[in-house]
C-alpha cells in the first residue's frame, strides 16, 4: 500500500525577494533577447509538472538553444554574495538535479545581483556535487565560494560566456 506523501509547510517568501527575483529573469531575458538565441521561458505553476513529479524536480527558468551545440538551462537567482560566496538551498539544487537528470540536461545558476547591476555570476550545477552541507536558519544550504562561480556581465555578449563556462 503507498504511503500518503506528507508535504512540508514551505516557508513565506518575502514579496520584496520575489520582484527582485522577476527582475533577475527579466534582466536574464533581455541579455538573452538581445544575443538573438533561441529560448524559452519555461512557465512555473504547479501544473507545468506532472502529479508523480510534483515536488521531486524543480523546472528552470530558460532553455537556451545554442546552434550547432544544443539545448542548455539556467535557473535565474537574484543573489546576495555573502562572505562564504553564493549559497543555495540543498533542497532547490536536488530538485533541480532531478530536472536535468531526467531531461539529459545541462543546468547552470545564474546569478545576478539583486541590486540591478550588470555583474553576475554562473554556476553549473554539477560544481555544487562536492560542496558540504550546512544548516542555516533551519535549512540545510550550499555555500560555494565565489572562486569556484564564474563572473559574467550582463554587459558582455552571451556567447562570450558560453564559451568561456565550457572551456577546460
Amino acid at each position: 500500500m503507498n504511503k500518503p506523501r506528507i508535504r512540508r509547510a514551505r516557508h513565506a517568501v518575502d514579496p520584496a525577494d520575489i520582484a527582485k527575483g522577476a527582475q533577475a529573469e527579466q534582466a536574464f531575458r533581455t541579455w538573452l533577447d538581445s544575443a538573438v538565441l533561441p529560448h524559452l521561458y519555461v512557465e512555473q505553476s504547479p501544473l507545468t509538472v506532472p502529479v508523480p513529479l510534483r515536488g521531486q524536480i524543480k523546472r528552470p527558468d530558460y532553455l537556451v538553444g545554442i546552434p550547432g551545440v544544443g539545448l542548455i538551462a539556467f535557473d535565474v537567482k537574484a543573489k546576495t554574495v555573502y562572505p562564504e560566496g553564493l549559497i543555495f538551498d540543498v533542497a532547490e539544487v536536488q530538485k533541480l538535479r532531478t530536472f536535468a537528470r531526467l531531461f539529459h540536461l545541462t543546468v547552470y545558476f545564474a546569478c545576478l545581483d539583486p541590486e540591478g547591476g550588470p555583474q553576475s555570476y554562473w554556476v553549473r550545477l554539477d560544481r555544487l556535487d562536492d560542496v558540504p552541507a550546512v544548516r542555516r536558519g533551519g535549512c540545510l544550504t550550499l555555500a560555494l565560494p565565489l572562486d569556484s562561480a564564474m563572473p559574467v556581465l550582463l554587459t558582455e555578449p552571451f556567447y562570450l560566456a558560453f564559451v568561456r563556462s565550457v572551456a577546460l
